[in-house]
């Protein structure tokens, strides 16, 4: 409880620091170990912002695994409609009719599990499970085949980063994509 409490007073200006790494291009991993770097002109402020991020990042490693997705969520900021935490939700857009990714992305870095089911009330559709660490590049880690009589579902064991769902073909489709976490 006391960490959970020092974590929140610590966090003065949310998705202050992410912003500024965003802003020169860098991860925000990336960017604090830049500003930590001796010689560096960053502001007080910025370094200690850097400080911070790097603490809070090594707490995933320890016994405070519960706290990564608060800690993203606060820390993150991104294009998306969403970032989406587990235990369950729906992505958005719901249905999707034509190809292409959700909007909404799944961080469920501190879960044992991640479980998404994808159904087509109408037509066919092809729906990949795309995982980044960046935000901007996206890998697939699998494939659902969905028909009107069947849905797909596929899990991840140990997740790390972020997830999306991509509806990669689409013939009259109409899918909903929904997710869950174990332990969650």
């Amino acid at each position: 409880m006391a960490k959970e409490r020092w974590i929140q007073g610590a966090i003065k200006r949310p998705g202050a620091f992410t912003a500024k790494a965003k802003a020169a291009g860098k991860s925000t991993a990336g960017y604090a170990r830049s500003v930590l770097k001796e010689g560096s002109q960053a502001s007080t402020r910025t370094k200690r912002q850097a400080a911070l991020a790097q603490t809070l990042s090594k707490l995933r490693s320890g016994k405070a695994k519960f706290l990564l997705p608060l800690i993203l969520t606060v820390l993150a900021s991104s294009a998306y409609a969403a970032t989406k935490t587990c235990p369950s939700g729906t992505l958005a857009p719901t249905p999707a009719t034509t190809t292409g990714p959700t909007t909404d992305i799944i961080v469920a870095r501190a879960a044992p599990a991640l479980s998404l089911q994808a159904v087509t009330s109408a037509g066919t559709a092809t729906v990949a499970l795309e995982q980044s660490c960046d935000g901007v590049n996206w890998g697939q880690v699998s494939t659902m085949n969905l028909t009107t009589a069947a849905g797909g579902v596929t899990s991840v064991q140990n997740p790390a980063c972020s997830y999306r769902a991509n509806v990669t073909a689409c013939s009259s489709c109409s899918v909903t994509v929904t997710f869950g976490c174990a332990g969650a």
